[in-house]
């Protein structure tokens, strides 16, 4: 049975793991998993499935909403986003590296994968999204290998200018004991994605009704993205305690408790 963070342990984690939002790399993401590990280069901006993730989101926003999508243009309007194809990123784990199948070593991708209907996509648009990133080249692939098991103890939903590491090392019974957390930046998430939902309808990428403009495409992507969220943790985070933290600055942030995961 998987343990819970605690309230302590969780004021712990948040001094120790925090850092300050790099203003050149704010736009590169990284995904909700807690097995990363916590390098000094691990991007802040966390959301599921990471831009592999926000391809899927965006596809499933045309077909929920009913709007006209050009699958390339999304493609290459999300590129321009990030800054260049060698910015995009994903994971797979130690499993499926090696393999034609990278995106399987998500679990964001991977529940996908099994139950399209209840994220809003279908099998072309899934299989769109495998080759997309599967189909890059090895110069222009930012790929992580996550290794060893979920010990995920809790979700983080982040607010502010600060970027969280998800592992944390306990002191207990004289033993050093890891744990992780999923992490969803919620700050950068709307960031990136009004001014992805402002340059899709610029690129006629996606084409929304007549007299709207990309504040509307945002409140759908912002819709579709809580439900796509949600719909993993509750596959992959069932009955974790779910925490939302604001940052203000770096010794003051302010936790509420938001039930659990159910």
């Amino acid at each position: 049975m998987r343990t819970k963070l605690t309230l302590s342990q969780l004021d712990a984690l948040m001094r120790d793991n925090q850092y300050l939002v790099s203003a050149d790399t704010r736009f590169i993401s990284r995904c909700i998993d807690g097995r990363y590990p916590n390098d000094s280069n691990l991007p802040a901006l966390a959301v599921p499935g990471a831009d592999a993730g926000e391809l899927a989101l965006v596809l499933a926003t045309a077909n929920s909403y009913a709007l006209t999508a050009n699958q390339e243009k999304i493609w290459q309007t999300l590129v321009e986003v990030v800054g260049g194809s060698a910015n995009l990123r994903f994971h797979t784990d130690a499993h499926c590296a090696g393999t034609d199948k990278l995106l399987d070593g998500c679990g964001h991708l991977r529940q996908m994968a099994v139950d399209l209907e209840a994220y809003n996509l279908t099998q072309s648009q899934f299989n769109f999204i495998g080759e997309k990133f599967n189909g890059l080249k090895k110069s222009e692939r930012s790929i992580t290998v996550l290794n060893g098991d979920h010990q995920e103890e809790g979700v983080l939903l982040i607010k502010g200018n600060r970027g969280i590491y998800p592992q944390h090392c306990w002191q207990a019974d004289n033993q050093s004991v890891v744990t992780q957390v999923f992490v969803y930046h919620a700050t950068l998430a709307e960031e990136r994605r009004r001014r992805l939902s402002n340059l899709l309808v610029k690129n006629k990428a996606v084409i929304i009704p007549e007299g709207c403009d990309g504040n509307y495409l945002y409140g759908a992507i912002d819709d579709m993205g809580e439900n796509h969220l949600m719909e993993t943790l509750r596959r992959l985070a069932k009955g974790l305690p779910i925490y939302q933290v604001s940052f203000a600055d770096a010794d003051d942030f302010r936790v509420e408790e938001m039930g659990r995961i159910e």
